[in-house]
């Protein structure tokens, strides 16, 4: 393979760019206490309300194991509650605490935040095209 191979002039970008966005929204969420896993669930969450565990792993885009560990910390941290599901003895139903109610707007800022920087000085048709791009590449590995 050359030094010059087109996946390479994708894969080290898209890491760049990964790691970059993570590292920002790391430090964007610090304050409230959460991970942007946890702030992506408590969203969902409040958008769409009490879901079982597995749909939301499926709407995260992330395994179930992910998504036990996930909900375990978020409980123990206040942000989540488990109860059993009234129409089903065997499932259980996740739902946002207040404290997550409370601090979902400003979270919300800060994540909004880091993406008004991601985006700074991107023209609107850079930004249509680079998702596009990114969307294909998503695709493209779902296979």
């Amino acid at each position: 393979m050359s030094e010059n191979a087109p996946v390479l002039r994708i894969i080290e970008p898209v890491n760049a760019v990964s790691k970059a966005v993570s590292r920002e929204l790391t430090e964007a969420l610090r304050p409230f206490g959460l991970s942007f896993a946890q702030f992506s669930m408590i969203d969902l969450i409040d958008r769409s309300g009490h879901q079982y565990p597995s749909i939301l792993a499926r709407r995260l885009e992330i395994e179930t194991s992910t998504m036990a560990s996930t909900l375990k910390r978020a409980e123990r941290d206040g942000f989540i509650l488990r109860s059993p599901d009234p129409n089903d003895a065997r499932g259980v139903l996740v739902t946002i605490t207040d404290h997550s109610r409370d601090i979902l707007p400003k979270a919300r800022d800060a994540v909004f935040a880091v993406e008004q920087r991601c985006a700074a000085g991107i023209s609107g048709k850079e930004l249509q095209d680079g998702l596009a791009f990114l969307r294909k590449i998503t695709m493209n590995l779902k296979v």
